[in-house]
């Protein structure tokens, strides 16, 4: 490579520096043991040559010291293998619904964990925007799941965090007709709600319960993970957490970040578990504050690549000062060019009722039209919607006293069982494959990962 002929001729040079000084022994050397060369060995001569004792890396303070690392440690080739060993700690990097389970399975094993979120609170797809802060719940969205069907131990588990919603006959299925230019309501009919429920005072509540309930776990919120690399005498893995500066765009959505500290924290762990969006794990995530490199061993690339896919969708949140007489609190779209869901959030147990708040989820369509900006999306999406309320309620409604949009990139589309979605997020959030699903598990590697995308969509 050419950094080693560089050092080549360095060597042949004495190791000179380009100014002709004297030789930068400890300099070259250090680089000579990291790229595997031999230090330059003396002109040939009749004495016995001297034993040679192995070389240490090392500055004899001739020179500079090696430069600091600045970039992650390359992962270890597949034949690579850790040195065996007990697995006592383990970092799962991810606290939504599947990392918060796999926590309380580690944790009931009686091992040590660690898990980092990288938002401030704990949920993942289970998560509620307050946009003044949790102390006025004023506007509040809840920005994911729109409800739960919990069954089996989970729904003791969730008892007195959750209350049901919708009420009979207030949860509906609209079904439009029409194209682009173009389109009407046909028919509306009542969909099931048994056993729906949902968080209280908010969704987000769901998953700090789910935390509180794994002893002996550490949480580390509002920070973004990174693997830096695995030490292969030990088998463990290096993980750093901290946080990146927020880009413009992020500042306004979350503009509290602009006076989050910038801290870096570290720890050494038997193993890993990535619980999050199966295309983070495979390339990584270019965005601001959750900027980080892709992390996963070549076996569980192998296992995800091709298998687990996600699409995109934008979400609307949309506040009134007056409360509007819907029909409906729940409703999912059918055969609508650009909306697939509405929820009047200020119609769940425990929420402020005014300001009316409403949560607008886009249809996939509509979202892979064309490269939105968030600005369109407030201005095209609201049209769309408040040309939908028109026709729900007979009357024009009135401006908004709030609007703000968002992206979901992250919307799983394949699953590993092969199963298939059922409608368009959140509705598809409520399947539940009863079946078990091969775990995603390098046991060479000591690496993990989880998510909805294993199994099937359900939360």
């Amino acid at each position: 490579p050419a950094p080693c002929s560089r050092l080549f001729v360095a060597m042949v040079s004495g190791g000179r520096p380009a100014d002709g000084g004297p030789p930068r022994a400890g300099r070259w050397r250090a680089r000579c043991s990291r790229m595997g060369v031999g230090a330059p060995q003396p002109e040939a001569s009749d004495a016995p040559a001297p034993v040679q004792e192995p070389m240490e890396v090392e500055d004899d303070g001739e020179g500079e010291a090696p430069p600091p690392r600045t970039k992650p440690r390359m992962f270890p080739r597949p034949s690579a293998r850790p040195a065996p060993g007990v697995i006592r700690s383990v970092c799962v990097i991810g606290g939504g619904p599947a990392g918060l389970g796999c926590c309380r399975r580690l944790t009931d094993a009686g091992l040590e964990v660690t898990l980092v979120q990288e938002s401030r609170g704990l949920g993942g797809k289970m998560c509620t925007k307050f946009v003044n802060g949790p102390d006025d719940p004023g506007l509040h969205f809840d920005m994911g799941v729109q409800f739960l069907r919990p069954s089996g131990p989970i729904s003791t588990e969730l008892e007195g965090v959750v209350e049901p919603w919708p009420a009979a006959g207030r949860y509906k299925l609209v079904r439009c007709s029409g194209d682009w230019n173009a389109w009407s309501i046909r028919s509306d009919s009542d969909l099931p709600v048994d056993g729906l429920v949902v968080g209280v005072p908010s969704m987000s509540r769901v998953g700090r319960h789910l935390a509180a309930r794994c002893e002996g776990l550490r949480v580390i919120v509002d920070r973004t993970a990174a693997v830096r690399g695995q030490d292969l005498a030990s088998g463990r893995w290096e993980v750093e957490w901290k946080r990146e500066a927020a880009t413009g765009g992020q500042l306004r959505y979350r503009p509290e970040l602009a006076n989050v500290p910038v801290e870096v924290g570290s720890g050494e762990f038997d193993a890993v578990v990535l619980a999050f969006e199966a295309n983070k794990i495979l390339r990584g995530c270019k965005s601001g504050y959750k900027m980080v490199q892709p992390s996963a061993t070549p076996a569980i690339r192998s296992r995800i690549s091709g298998k687990a896919r996600t699409s995109q969708m934008w979400n609307l949140m949309v506040a009134f000062d007056i409360e509007l007489p819907m029909p409906w609190d729940a409703a999912a779209f059918e055969g609508h060019r650009s909306i697939s869901w509405v929820a009047v959030n200020s119609s769940k147990p425990q929420r402020a009722r005014v300001p009316q708040c409403f949560m607008v989820f886009s249809t996939k369509e509509w979202a892979d039209w064309k490269q939105w900006g968030k600005r369109e999306v407030e201005r095209d999406l609201l049209a769309e919607f408040l040309e939908l309320l028109q026709k729900v309620l007979g009357s024009r409604p009135p401006k908004p006293c709030f609007v703000l949009s968002g992206r979901w990139g992250n919307n799983t589309e394949t699953v590993l069982t092969g199963d298939r979605s059922s409608g368009e997020f959140p509705v598809r959030a409520l399947g539940f494959r009863q079946e078990p699903a091969p775990a995603v598990w390098d046991s060479a590697g000591r690496m993990g990962a989880t998510g909805d995308w294993t199994r099937g969509f359900s939360v």
